[in-house]
């Protein structure tokens, strides 16, 4: 039984691969915000807001000039 658990049970002082596992969460948790954020800008909410922004921004562009 023991060395079932050792087999199961955490490694202990090796964090080998820990960075990758890291960055991998990280980009799927990036991934899944834009996968969200793509189907409610297709949606109808999204739209009429990311055109105001961006007028908003185009204006503000076109003042500096």
């Amino acid at each position: 039984m023991l060395a079932i658990w050792r087999w199961l049970g955490p490694a202990r002082g090796d964090e080998r691969g820990q960075g990758t596992v890291e960055y991998f969460l990280v980009i799927l948790a990036a991934t899944a915000l834009a996968v969200i954020l793509f189907k409610w800008v297709q949606s109808s909410g999204g739209t009429s807001i990311i055109s105001t922004i961006l007028g908003k921004v185009v204006g503000w562009v076109a003042g500096q000039f």
